[in-house]
């Protein structure tokens, strides 16, 4: 059976690499399609839906190149990166075009902003003939994180059980339910296609073994969905969180974080504070929960309503 997304195709035991025409804009943007020998599920692996992730589009890159027809049961869709404007901008969240985040503007607009197209895109042409879908990310140029996965919990009992179980197989120990639908996964659980968004590596950079803990889940996750050969490995120091408490700025200014990724903190302890650009301190923040710090802003630079921590709470 063929495999087609947008002006690409690919007839079964073919792989096909090239770009891929972004729907009602003029952005192609790298696209490899395996069409596997063997029938099976169709899995869609987006990296780089913010052009700063980097160990994520790395990551896709090279399971792009990995993955050869005779290998896959079924067939997987990769875009590596899929904002590639962001990604050739060294950007933070945003899209140049219009300075929206994609990853907030699901399931899109065939007729609004640039990244609204794209996020209209993403959803007719790859959540619309996906089984499952993995958005890879990462701690931004100014985020640094202890690596998680997101899976959501707005579909139906099913979605939100593969989704789980799915996410179990990526070898991070930190699993948060999420209520989110305009992000990516999201979007996609609202039209009854399991998956979930995870985050390795950040502060703009990436390393080797990030990618490799990448590479290591993905496969994992193929396994798991049978696209792979082999039995999935389980991993048992999973600590499933029930929310993520986001904490955001009040003001612009200079952070200064008290806390690190991965820690500890109690309810009511202090995380960090912001300071004006003469030093004197304007905000000061602390964690509403007992829980687990899973992502602190690493600039010093601090704009009003960013994020600045989420606390994991089990």
């Amino acid at each position: 059976m063929e495999l087609r997304v947008g002006n690409l195709k690919a007839v079964e035991g073919e792989k096909v690499q090239g770009y891929f025409e972004v729907l009602h804009t003029d952005l192609k943007v790298p696209c490899t399609l395996i069409n596997g020998k063997k029938p099976g599920k169709t899995v869609v692996i987006t990296g780089g839906t913010h052009g700063g992730e980097y160990p994520g589009v790395e990551a896709a890159i090279r399971i792009a190149g990995e993955l050869q027809p005779e290998m896959v049961s079924g067939k997987v869709i990769v875009m590596h990166p899929y904002n590639l404007p962001a990604f050739e901008a060294r950007l933070q969240y945003l899209t140049p075009q219009d300075g929206k985040n994609l990853n907030r503007e699901f399931p899109g607009i065939a007729t609004g902003t640039f990244t609204q197209r794209m996020a209209y895109s993403v959803t007719q042409e790859l959540h619309s003939q996906a089984d499952f879908y993995m958005d890879l990310h990462g701690g931004d140029i100014h985020e640094a994180l202890v690596p998680f996965v997101i899976y959501p919990t707005i579909g139906s009992e099913e979605v939100t059980r593969i989704s789980k179980e799915a996410a179990s197989c990526m070898g991070i120990n930190y699993v948060c339910k999420s209520t989110s639908t305009n992000g990516t996964f999201g979007s996609a659980a609202l039209r009854g296609v399991p998956g979930f968004l995870s985050e390795i590596g950040g502060s703009g950079l990436w390393t080797e073994q990030e990618v490799q803990d990448y590479m290591y889940g993905i496969k994992n996750v193929l396994k798991y969905l049978h696209v792979l050969e082999g039995e999935a490995e389980i991993n048992n120091s999973i600590s499933y969180i029930e929310q993520m408490n986001g904490i955001y700025a009040e003001s612009n200014g200079c952070w200064y974080p008290s806390v690190t990724p991965g820690g500890t903190v109690k309810k009511d302890e202090k995380v960090g504070e912001i300071k004006d650009y003469f030093g004197k301190v304007i905000n000061e923040y602390y964690s509403p929960v007992n829980g687990t710090v899973l992502f602190v802003v690493s600039s010093l630079a601090i704009t009003k309503d960013d994020p600045i921590v989420a606390i994991g709470e089990c």
